[in-house]
């Protein structure tokens, strides 16, 4: 069974809300920009489900839609597929709580989510996925950090010379702090057991 793992980070950044719309709205409603918009069309051929799956955040959605449509299927929505929760942000910033979750997966900022917690969430979303649709290839349209919470349970983690998280499969790297417009990561299972993970290149 291939699971296809896909976020699309390239959102609108020029956006001024004159209504009080709290953080998690305002992040959940996002919309895509014409580039991420663009992108999406593109990873139509770079993927191969017969399933899809997508997280409640418009982002993730308006990417769906595009494969969704290439391959006529309807667009499973599952909100426990959403990015990881902020929490209560103060003073502080989404770097330097990201930068702290990479080196304590118990860090979290009142009313937000830690990697572990994520990492737990992902996993049973995506367990229950996986046996609902038996060994049907499956693409899950979700989000960065979700993805990298999912994969602290299957691959081998590490810290790069900036001293930040990575993690591989077998030498090959899968997540680093690299900042792409698109992820997209191939996993195949057999059973229960991971035997292959690769990152798609757009190209």
């Amino acid at each position: 069974m291939v699971l296809f793992l896909v976020s699309n980070n390239l959102v609108l950044d020029d956006i001024i809300y004159e209504t009080d719309e709290s953080l998690l709205e305002k992040r959940i409603n996002r919309p895509l920009s014409i580039e991420g918009e663009k992108n999406a069309v593109k990873i139509v051929k770079k993927i191969n489900a017969s399933v899809i799956y997508s997280s409640s955040y418009a982002s993730s959605l308006s990417t769906a839609k595009y494969y969704a449509s290439y391959k006529k299927m309807p667009i499973n929505i599952s909100s426990f597929l959403n990015d990881a929760l902020i929490g209560e942000m103060e003073n502080r910033n989404i770097k330097m709580l990201r930068y702290m979750q990479e080196k304590d997966f118990d860090f979290k900022f009142n009313r937000g989510e830690s990697l572990k917690e994520v990492s737990t969430r992902m996993n049973i979303a995506i367990n229950r996925i996986i046996k609902k649709n038996g060994n049907k290839d499956l693409v899950v349209f979700t989000h960065k950090r979700a993805i990298l919470g999912y994969l602290l349970a299957y691959l081998d983690k590490g810290y790069n010379l900036d001293d930040r998280l990575i993690l591989s499969f077998k030498g090959k790297m899968i997540i680093d702090d690299t900042n792409h417009d698109i992820d997209i990561i191939k996993l195949t299972f057999d059973k229960d057991t991971l035997v292959d993970a690769s990152v798609l290149e757009m190209g």
